[in-house]
């Protein structure tokens, strides 16, 4: 082989090890960028199961996602069409609960929760997270699931709106909705006497942990092994390429 195809021939693989070591990395940050929004954001505990026209517990787990400024104040709003005539609040020690209501048809349905520390002292401070407790009811017998649109507000006065519904099953949107899942009669939680009768003991239920959550510690996880896999293999395709140069 002559020298200018040796040349040639360097120069595709070297154009080849690039364009590889691009692809992996766009990859890796393109997975990162896909855990980000589902490591953490406020959802509901999905072990609580509600019954089609049933009363239960609605948990809302949520993160402190910034660094700089604490939670202080969740906002709950019910979606038209969701007469829920109940509602009552588990009490949380340094917050305050409001239930709003409003006129539909000859009664009343809730319209709205809205929870507030007494004090910025007692907000949810970055890597910890809370537990909102809600009995509600009765919940819609013709649908399987419900959004609830919540606002997420910080100390530093920024308001993150957790109210955007999945189109596609398979896609969650950057701020998606808490969602309650429905069950047919007979789940947990179908009695209509709306009281959190499963609630803890002590009647608290603001956590504050080390971790936001498991689950965005695990997407966190597969994310950075993506990364580094991708490197690795980019670093292996360029010492690959030198190689074979050299040898050529």
């Amino acid at each position: 082989m002559s020298n200018n195809e040796n040349v040639n021939v360097g120069r595709l693989w070297s154009a080849i090890a690039r364009r590889v070591a691009a692809v992996t990395a766009l990859g890796g940050v393109a997975l990162l960028g896909f855990a980000a929004p589902a490591a953490a954001h406020v959802h509901v505990d999905s072990a609580e199961q509600l019954s089609k026209g049933g009363y239960g517990l609605v948990r809302l787990i949520v993160p402190a996602e910034s660094d700089d400024a604490s939670t202080i104040g969740l906002s709950l709003t019910v979606p038209e069409g969701v007469d829920l005539t109940s509602a009552r609040t588990l009490p949380i020690p340094g917050w305050t609960a409001t239930v709003e209501r409003e006129q539909s048809g000859d009664g009343e349905r809730v319209s709205r929760v809205r929870w507030q520390a007494t004090d910025p002292a007692n907000g949810l401070k970055a890597a910890e997270f809370g537990v909102f407790t809600l009995s509600a009811g009765p919940w819609p017998e013709d649908v399987d699931s419900v959004p609830l649109p919540t606002e997420q507000i910080y100390s530093d006065g920024s308001v993150v709106s957790w109210n955007e519904v999945a189109v596609n099953a398979g896609i969650e949107p950057e701020h998606p909705a808490p969602v309650v899942t429905l069950a047919s009669g007979g789940a947990h939680g179908d009695g209509h006497s709306g009281t959190p009768d499963s609630a803890p003991a002590d009647g608290s239920s603001h956590v504050a942990a080390s971790d936001s959550d498991s689950t965005a510690w695990l997407w966190r996880t597969i994310a950075v092994v993506a990364l580094v896999l991708s490197l690795g293999a980019t670093i292996a395709v360029i010492a690959l390429v030198r190689r074979g140069h050299v040898r050529t």
